[in-house]
């Protein structure tokens, strides 16, 4: 056989090798993509929370377990004057999400917002901000979101919206 013939017999082979692997590994390729896209993009439950801030002190909502996924933060101020808002993953001190005077330190997601004289402002997250369980003080796991406002101490409803997995 001379290296021509041989060339096209190798490729042939080649490409039909590709095939025969493609056909039997296709199934569980789309298999995991689909479970994944059913994992990731349809929220398991639902989650809404609110919190008033007033004054210097932090507040938490959350669900308290699993995995947060926020997609859309909304701030609206009361104040004539602008309000810097800290919206952060809470460490507790004790306590459950929600909970008055327990949220003494923060961890990441930490996102410093600035927010205008008597007006709201939506923050869209087209990829969603992901608040996992994090170890307090108290050594328990808790899943919240807090807001503070340590300069300012101002008037601001804040809002989270997302999905817990």
């Amino acid at each position: 056989m001379n290296s021509t013939v041989r060339r096209i017999v190798y490729a042939g082979a080649g490409l039909l090798s590709l095939a025969l692997i493609g056909t039997v590994a296709a199934p569980k390729v789309a298999a995991a993509v689909k479970a994944a896209f059913v994992e990731v993009v349809i929220p398991s439950n639902p989650f809404f929370g609110r919190m008033q801030l007033s004054g210097y002190g932090a507040q938490s909502v959350g669900p308290g377990t699993g995995t947060l996924g926020v997609n859309q933060i909304v701030l609206t101020n009361f104040d004539s004057v602008v309000n810097q808002v800290n919206i952060f993953s809470a460490l507790l001190n004790g306590g459950t999400c929600g909970g008055t005077n327990n949220v003494p330190a923060a961890t990441d997601p930490f996102l410093i917002v600035k927010v205008q004289p008597n007006s709201t402002l939506v923050i869209p997250a087209p990829t969603p901000l992901v608040f996992t369980p994090q170890v307090g003080y108290d050594n328990v796991a808790h899943t919240c979101v807090a807001a503070s406002m340590p300069l300012t101490g101002g008037n601001v409803f804040v809002t989270v919206s997302g999905f817990i997995n």
